[in-house]
């Protein structure tokens, strides 16, 4: 069947859930200067995650990539590269003082 009978194709509407006021919202920007910065995470069974923030969701689920794992402080370390931490399991999150941000 041609494409062309169905009829024209209307243009898409959605703008998802953002909008003008969402944008400037301060917490929204907030989460944005993090991105691509260096953050410790500490976990409830005592891994410390360092690695760099790339996102987070409703559920406080964190991702990082680039992410080195430490079982203790001074331990050893362990390359994971991208990970996502389930909130539920996070105890506490901190910015690393890096002078350089990661890039692509």
């Amino acid at each position: 069947m041609d494409i062309d009978r169905k009829g024209k194709w209307l243009p898409d509407t959605d703008s998802g859930t953002d909008n003008d006021e969402d944008r400037d919202n301060p917490k929204r920007m907030m989460i944005k200067s993090w991105l691509n910065r260096l953050f410790r995470i500490k976990m409830t069974d005592g891994r410390i995650l360092i690695g760099y923030f790339v996102c987070t969701d409703a559920d406080a689920n964190v991702v990082l990539q680039a992410t080195s794992e430490y079982t203790e402080v001074g331990g050893e370390e362990r390359t994971l590269g991208l990970v996502m931490i389930p909130g539920r399991y996070i105890v506490s999150i901190e910015e690393r003082n890096d002078a350089s941000r990661f890039t692509w």
